[in-house]
Order: structure tokens, then sequence, then C-alpha cells
């Protein structure tokens, strides 16, 4: 049964279909009054002029503005319908990832470092230096995220700073500049874009050994959130009402939209939730007493005490942590992304991370002393300047190998525990590494620069058009060539990731702007809009209509009523601006319309053609009934997102079929190398050596997607759950196959001090209990289904599934007379009728059809006798015939994964175990259907509080205490290079340090004057060498025509 589709999805559908048909229509209505064509006949607008008003404040009183908003809004919503169909109803099936392959992620990481070094580059390349004339464009673009990391440190030499026009000469200090500092922005662009790269493919890989270092670079991600937010509040004592409430939608604007479209818990973006909470705990510590922010005692007093607060809340099970979080409605149920429930993940995600941005502001408010640290080292002899800075390596060094060997190598669970604890260390040690020497930190990689930007979008979208079924699945558009394919859903995520960032900012900078009426009034509007639309999803739901033909009514009548407010808003005016510019000769017009000449363009305005009028909206909703009737075509063609399989995928779930594959090939020979010690395969053959179960291909929209169900997954499926297999030795063995893929390695292992004819029984995980009952014969599995429909009926016992198999000891033993024939049909009948009722018990049955006999195998007489594969054909026949399949929940076809191997059977009924897997395989798919999700099945929620750990969280407070009075952004680290060179001792050159910020504040505002007087005189000479001469009236007009015809 298909799943209900989520209100937020029906909301999200109606907003952005309303806006496609305001869009659509508009630009009909500009086509049909050749007011679209209009700019080719008039004066050019240069591309800078067109970005910068793609990115103006929006003004509801002018069509261009409008429209812009409009195309913005159409192109995003775009991309969230593409993620949905990539999600919901892709073209092929989602495909598991591949088996991770140390090689091959070692292979994408190199080429990606390779190509990584071919752009490094110095820092200041393309960057406006002072005394300069011309800039370059770059130059002239404030980059987007100024405002989420805070431009740092000053100049490192003597410099002249000369004004564009030459007027005077200044020198202001020994100061680096932005771009050369410690930490500059190009460097942590660098960084946040190879840990991007990395993180990337552990999850396309499933590279779980590297689990724990994907962990550390979570850390430097909120690690970043402390240090650049820290430096830019205390740069700029800017705590507005914009400025958070951009930072808040250039953290979640994307999420948010992709939780509404996708139904999805905000939790499972679980980056977005972090960076927004410590960005707000930065925010609030900054802007407590904000006045006394530059007094150092007041800022260290403000971050000892928020040490203080984390550790009472995380280190220790004092129940804080609870009390706090209760009023955010967190809940326990398990939900995608959060498996033990929103108020335990959030816990466990905000506990790995809890220090990491205390410990990056700790870091920004000493990174004046970090850089007068090193320029005076620098400022020394080589050999005194070498000695300084290996004594400090030496220190992190001891430091970075004791977590190499201790909390690195521990497993998942372990390692987690100590991760808020040890994960600065790697991290203290690449920031050093990566700023020794002058030429490092003035230089830096611009292709990992530009996958840091886009972090966000690229971590967001991942889940949806990379990979799928949040991460857990890979795309597929070439199914037959699973590397190209990679290729290809690659380059098309990357794009689809640097528009959306793209449109992050822009469409921030159209609704947000640095102004707080203007801010409080998009946002308001917004969340209105936003809680119309889902209303009217939520009414539509519970009246069933949440179709696409109510959908697209409601969104005609919507976009309708939207753009006839637009048109009577701005048309007039717009219309008159365009008609007196088709009528001016350069400067000979009065610029001053009179009365005849406006009543004449209203007389042609109110004598628009009904053509003009009424097919705009003809237009709009014939735009709409294409892209309904293409997605009701993607429905039913489409496959569907993973989940469990739906029942029509029973008369599949048994065609499938073994294939030969090369189990000597390069991959699993390196594989056995580095696991073995293994030099060569000795077992290869040309036509593959190893057999591997696979299902034939369905269509799409079957939406029968098997595969391989292993002990992570079973052990999901099967919490809580209890099954029972009855049987013959044919069954006995798909029990020990069952046992084996749930991690009972050693089931079914030949043993002869076992008697082979008794029970079973298996506990697993604690959880769950997997039993076998000996009952060869139909009577005896007749027998046993009866006693326990009867202990189910007293509420003794219920297992979840009984999986039962026989005919072959019957066949063997009691079916050579015609009464012995007689008497079976009457006991299969009887069984048929048990098998019913336990169904209407509760129980799902599952038969098992007798696997293929080896006829020349056989070894004993009798059995040539009676059980040659001709005798058990026709056995298999009497058990249809008597009403046992038809009473089965499901029937596992044993002949489907054993009759092209039957040469393989070594007594002529018993195969090798590695095929009964397949049939094991085989009844797990089934138990999708068969065994839906209850209750019971549902994992316990954990205990919130557990991971506290008292002992290192004094460590860590007092590691900020270090930090905080020593001044130390290294936590005492620094202090070694005090053994071997004087005058470089941290708590020393606070002052010296502090002395140096008035001058930077200095040469930072002169920098920034210069480049708007050269970014003034430039644009000043390109209208002059470019525009035709003509009045200044209708300036702003034209840019406005032009940019909405562009």
């Amino acid at each position: 049964m298909t799943a209900p589709i989520p209100i937020s999805t029906t909301a999200t559908t109606l907003l952005f279909t309303s806006l496609l048909f305001t869009t659509i229509t508009l630009s009909a209505r500009l086509q049909l009054t050749g007011l679209w064509t209009w700019r080719q006949g008039g004066r050019p607008i240069s591309t800078s002029k067109w970005n910068n008003y793609q990115t103006s404040p929006l003004d509801v009183s002018s069509l261009p503005s409008t429209y812009n908003l409009l195309h913005h809004c159409c192109t995003f919503g775009s991309i969230l319908l593409y993620s949905y169909v990539c999600e919901q109803y892709p073209r092929y099936m989602h495909e598991e990832k591949e088996v991770y392959d140390r090689d091959e992620f070692l292979v994408w990481v190199v080429i990606l470092a390779v190509v990584s070094v071919k752009s490094w580059r110095r820092n200041d390349d393309g960057i406006v230096h002072i005394g300069e004339k011309i800039h370059k464009e770059s130059a002239a673009k404030v980059d987007d995220d100024t405002i989420d990391t805070a431009q740092r440190g000053i100049d490192a030499k003597e410099e002249t700073i000369t004004t564009p026009k030459q007027k005077h000469h200044t020198t202001l200090a020994k100061l680096p500049s932005p771009e050369n500092e410690v930490l500059n922005r190009q460097q942590t662009e660098e960084w946040k874009g190879w840990m991007q790269l990395i993180f990337l493919l552990y999850h396309y890989m499933h590279a779980t050994e590297v689990y724990n270092g994907i962990r550390v670079m979570i850390t430097c991600y909120v690690w970043l959130t402390g240090f650049g937010n820290f430096s830019f509040f205390y740069k700029t004592n800017d705590y507005s009402l914009p400025r958070l409430l951009q930072m808040l939608w250039r953290l979640n604007f994307l999420v948010v939209f992709l939780c509404l479209v996708h139904g999805n818990s905000y939790m499972l973006y679980y980056i977005c939730p972090l960076h927004t909470f410590y960005f707000l705990m930065v925010y609030a510590v900054m802007y407590i007493g904000n006045e006394r922010n530059h007094d150092a005692w007041w800022i260290r007093f403000k971050l000892g005490a928020l040490a203080l607060v984390l550790f009472a809340v995380w280190d220790n099970n004092f129940g804080i942590f609870q009390g706090i979080h209760t009023m955010l409605f967190l809940g326990e149920d398990s939900i995608a992304g959060a498996p033990y429930g929103t108020y335990w993940e959030w816990y466990f995600r905000s506990y790995l991370d809890h220090w990491s941005a205390l410990l990056g502001m700790v870091f920004a408010f000493n990174l004046p002393v970090v850089s007068l640290f090193l320029r005076k080292l620098e400022a020394r002899s080589f050999w005194r300047q070498w000695i300084g800075k290996i004594s400090v390596l030496a220190g992190m060094m001891y430091a970075f190998t004791i977590w190499v060997h201790g909390p690195l190598m521990m497993e998942k669970e372990a390692y987690n525990r100590t991760n808020p604890y040890f994960g600065f260390v790697p991290l203290l040690l690449y920031i050093y590494l990566r700023n020794l020497t002058p030429r490092m930190r003035s230089h830096s990689m611009g292709f990992l620069q530009e996958i840091g930007k886009t972090t966000l979008e690229t971590y967001a979208m991942q889940h949806h058009i990379w990979l799928t079924s949040n991460s857990k699945t890979v795309l597929v558009f070439l199914p037959k060539s699973p590397r190209l394919n990679m290729l290809f859903v690659t380059l098309t995520y990357v794009m689809i990731s640097r528009k959306v960032y793209k449109l992050t900012m822009n469409l921030r900078r159209i609704l947000l702007p640095n102004n707080r009426q203007l801010c409080v009034r998009s946002t308001v509007a917004m969340v209105v809009v936003i809680a119309g639309f889902y209303f009217t999803a939520f009414v539509l739901t519970r009246m069933q209509l949440a179709s696409t033909m109510p959908i697209g009514i409601l969104s005609v009548i919507c976009g309708g009523l939207l753009y006839q407010t637009i048109m009577d808003s701005t048309w007039y005016s717009y219309y008159f601006s365009v008609k007196r510019r088709e009528e001016e000769e350069d400067d000979e017009v009065n610029t001053f319309a009179d009365k005849s000449e406006i009543m004449s363009i209203a007389g042609d305005l109110d004598r628009e053609s009904i053509v003009a009028k009424l097919s705009p909206p003809m237009i709009g909703m014939m735009f709409l009934f294409i892209l309904g009737t293409i997605w009701n075509q993607f429905v039913v063609t489409g496959a569907s997102s993973v989940g469990p399989l739906p029942s029509k995928c029973a008369d599949f779930a048994n065609d499938g079929a073994w294939v030969r594959v090369d189990a000597c090939n390069q991959s699993n020979r390196a594989t056995a190398f580095r696991k073995y010690n293994a030099g060569s395969f000795g077992t290869c053959s040309a036509r593959g050596s190893a057999y591997m179960w696979n299902w034939k291909e369905q269509s799409a929209h079957t939406h029968c997607r098997f595969g391989h169900r292993g002990e992570t997954k079973l052990r999901r499926m099967l919490d809580q759950r209890h099954l029972l297999f009855i049987g013959d030795s044919m069954t006995r063995n798909l029990y020990h196959a069952s046992l084996r893929a749930m991690g009972e390695k050693e089931a079914g292992a030949y043993d002869a001090t076992i008697p082979k004819h008794t029970d079973l029984n298996q506990a697993m995980w604690g959880t769950a209990s997997v039993n076998f009952k000996w009952a060869p014969l139909a009577v005896d599995q007749l027998n046993s289904l009866k006693g326990l429909n009867n202990l189910v009926e007293k509420g003794d016992y219920a297992p979840d599934m009984i999986v039962m198999g026989g005919g072959a000891w019957d066949r063997l033993h009691v079916y050579s007379t015609d009464e012995d024939r007689k008497s079976h049909a009457i006991t299969l009948q009887s069984l048929a009728d048990d098998m019913k009722k336990a169904q209407e018990l509760g129980m799902a049955v599952v038969w098992v059809v007798p696997t293929t006999i080896n006829s020349q195998a056989l070894n004993t007489e009798e059995k040539r006798d009676h059980m040659r594969e001709e005798d058990m054909e026709a056995m298999r026949a009497v058990y249809s015939l008597n009403g046992i399949l038809d009473s089965a929940s499901f029937v596992i076809d044993g002949t489907a994964f054993t009759s092209s191997r039957v040469s393989e059977s070594f007594d002529g009924v018993h195969y090798p175990q590695s095929i009964y897997d397949a049939g094991a395989q085989i009844l797990f798919q089934s138990m999708d259907w068969l065994l839906p999700e209850s209750a019971a099945t549902i994992t316990s929620p954990k205990d919130v509080g557990s991971m506290a750990s008292t002992t290192y969280g004094i460590v860590l407070l007092v590691l900020v205490l270090i930090g905080l009075s020593g001044h130390d952004a290294f936590l005492g680290f620094s202090y070694l290079a005090c053994l071997f060179v004087k005058g470089v001792k941290p708590g020393d050159l606070h002052v010296e340090a502090c002395l140096e910020q008035p001058k930077k504040r200095r040469r930072e505002q002169q920098q920034q004057h210069d480049r708007e007087e050269t970014r003034d005189d430039h644009t000043t000479t390109k209208l002059r060498t470019k525009a035709p001469s003509r009045r200044n009236k209708d300036d702003s007009v034209d840019d406005e025509i032009a940019a909405l015809l562009r």
C-alpha cells in the first residue's frame, strides 16, 4: 500500500505550483504585449548591474523586482521537485552502496588531492591591492559568506598604503593583510572543502573504517562555527536582528524546505541543527554585556562561565540537559535519521561536539597573540625560529600520537564517548602545521575553496540527489555502468548544489536586507504564507483531496490571485515607463511627459487586446496541465523510495538465478593481501570461480527492489520478534542459513557429536528468538501446528512467523500404498486448514517447497527407489493440489535456488551451506510485507545523559582556563617554544597584540574606503564609455526593464 503523502509535501507543492503559475502567466503577458523583446532594442545593461539588481531588496511596487523574486523561487522549486523525484519516483530503482573498497577510496582521495594541489595559488590573487586603480571584477564582489565568518588579521611587513589617486602615503604598522593572516578566510574555506570531499566519499563508498576520522571532521566544522562567529561579533559588535535572521537563513533555508518537501525530521540533517544551536550559543554569549566585550577580563569571564555551563549540562548526569530540553518537544519514537528518537539523537549529536564551539571561541579570542607569536619567531634567525616551532610541534605530535594509539583505535561506540574531549588534538595540530610558514599562510588551494563555500548545500543535497533514501542508497541514472553513473550523478549534484548556494544568497539579500523593518516584514510574510498553505494542505488531506487535480485547481486560483495583485500594483507604471522609453529620441525629448502623452499611453493600455489579457492565464493553466501529466507518468512508471517491499513482490521473490563472478579480480586480491597476507590465488578460472545469487531485474513500477539483508538490517527488522521453523532437514538447513545471516557464523557447521533429529533454540541479540522444531512428516507438522495454535489461543506463546517445509520423508517412508497416499492427502488438507487458522491468529506462515534432488547422488537403494527428482516433482504437485501452497502467506520455492546447482548436492538431498543462504535471503525479503512494523519492534530509547564523563570534563575545563589565562590558542603548547626562544611567551605578547588592534582596524577601514573609491571611479568610467548620451531620469527604469527581460 502506498504511504500517505505528508501534509508538508502537499503544502510546498501548492506553494511552488502557485508561484509557477504566476511566473508563467506574467511571462506570457510580457510576450503577448511585445514587452518581452523590448530589451533587444534598448540600451544594454552590464552584467555587474544585473547581478546587483538580482540581489537588491524586494520592491513590491516594481514589476522587475517582483518578477526577479518569482524567478528565483521557481528555480528553487524546480530543484526541490528534482530532489523529490530522485527520492520518491526515480527512473531506476535505487541501488545498494557498493562493498567498501579501501583501494578505490584511497585512489579517489589521491586524485582529488592532486587536483587540489594543482590549484595552489596566492591568497591575494584577484584581490584588490591598495594603490591599484583598476580592480579585477572578482575583487569588486563582496563574498556572501563574510557575514558567516569574520575577516581577520593584519599585515606582516612594513607596507606603504597608497590611495588609488596617489594623494598620500601612510605607514600604519607591521601587520599581515587579511589574506595572509593565521586562519585567513581562504584557508578556512579550503579546510572546509577538503573535509567535505572526504565526508562525501565516506558516505558514498560506505567507508565505515574511517568513521572516527569523520567524527573529527564534524568537530572541526563546529569548531569553525565558534571561531568564525566569535571573530565576527568581536570585530563588528553587530548583534542586529537582520544579522541574526540572515545567519539563521543561511544555515536553515535549504534544510527547512527539504524537511517540508520530503516530510523528514529536522534532525535527519543533524549538522544544520548543530551549527544553528552553537551559532545561537555564540550569539547569546557575545550579546550579553557586549559593550564591554573588548575588556579582556570580561570576555574571559563570559567564556569561563560558558565552560562551566557546558560542563554542568553535558559532563554530568544531573538532569540539567533533560530539564532544559523538555520544552523542545523532542520525541522518543523511532524515525528516519533518529532510530532512538529525536530526544536521544539531539543529546547524542550535541554531546559529541559540546566543547568544540567554545574551543573555537577561545582560539579566536587569542588569534592576535597567535599571529604575533609566529611573526616573532619568524623574525629570529633561521635555526632559532625552527627550534621554537619544532618544540611546539613536538609537543603536539606527542599528544597526537597518544590520540592515534588510544581513542582513534577504539570501536565506534567507545570512540564516540571520547570525541568531545580528544577531537581537538588533531584539529590544533592541523591548524599549526597549516600555518607553520608565511608561504603556507599566504597560499591556498582554489579548488577546495570553491567546495568549501557550498558545504551546507552539498551536505543537505547529498541525501536526495547524489545518494538517496537519506544517504543509505545510490541514485541510478545509468544502471549498467556504475562508474559512469557515479560520474554523471556527481556532476549533476555539484552543479545543483552550487546553484542552490547562489539562490540561497540571492534570496537572502532580496528578502532579508540590512534593514530591520524590511527583515521583519519579509519574515512575517513568509511565515504567514507557509502557514496558510500548510493549513490548506491539512484541509485537503482531511477531505482526502490531496491529489493532482485538486492541487492543480487550487494552484491556479492562488496563482491567479497573486498574478492579478501584481498586475494591479505594478503593470501600469511599468507599461508607461516602457512606452515612454520607446518614444524617446536620445537627449532631444522632453524628460517630463505632458498630459496628452500620458493620456495617450493610458489609452493604449486600456486598448490592450483581449488575447493579451486572457491568454496568459490559459497558458499558465496549460503549463500546469503538462507538468501534472509528466508528474503522473513519473508516479506510474517510476520506482519508489526505499522502504518495505509491497506484497505484490511475492510473485517475483523466487525469480532469480546463480551467476558466476570472478572472485580473483584485482580488488579481491588486494583485500586478501591486506587481511590474510595472501600472495596469489590458485583457484581462479576464466568463467569465474564463485557463484552469487541474484534476482532478475524487475520493472521500476513494480517497486520490487530486492537486496541483501545483512545483520544490521535483520537486527532492526527482527527486534522483539520470534521465528519458529518446523520441518525436516531441508527446513533445518534454511534455519541455519538464517542464523548465519543474523550473525551466527558457525550455525550449521558439521558436527557429528550433535544429534541430527532434535529441536534447536537460539536467542539473538537478547531481543529475538529463532527456534527449530524437528517434524519430518506431514503428520508431525500437523501436530506441531495444532499444538502451537492452541497455545496462541490461550495466550501462552505467539511466534511472529512460522517457516514450515516437508515432503521428502513422506515420499520416502509413508507413500508406498494407496492407503498411505489417501491418509497423506487428508493430513495435508488438515495441515492447510491449520495454516489458515495460524494466520487468523496473527502469525505469518511460510511454506518451503523441497529442494531439487540429485538422483544420481542418492546414497541408499531406498532413496533411489522412492526419492528420485521425478518422484519429488510429483510430491510437490500433491502438496499444491491439497491446498498447502494456497494456505501459506508466502512460498519459498526450493527448486528456484537449487536446480541450477543440483550437481553440488553431495548426498542427493543436501547442498553446501552457501546455497541455502540464497533461500534465507528469499525468506528475509518476504518479511517486508509479512512482518509489518509494530509498536513491539520499535527500539527502546537510550538513556539520555549516559555518555557524560565528569573526569574528562574537568580536563577540558582546565585546558580552557589555560587558553584564557595564558593567552594561548594552542592550549599551552605554545609555551614550549619559550624553553628555547626568549620574547615569545604568549602571556607577554598579549599586551603588544592588543595594541596592534586599533592599527588593524584603521588599516582595514582605509582599505575599504579606497576600494569603494576605486569601484566608484571604475563604474563611472564604464558608464561614460558604454552608455549613450541621454538624460538620467529613467535610468532606474531602464535597469529594471532590462533586468526583467534578461
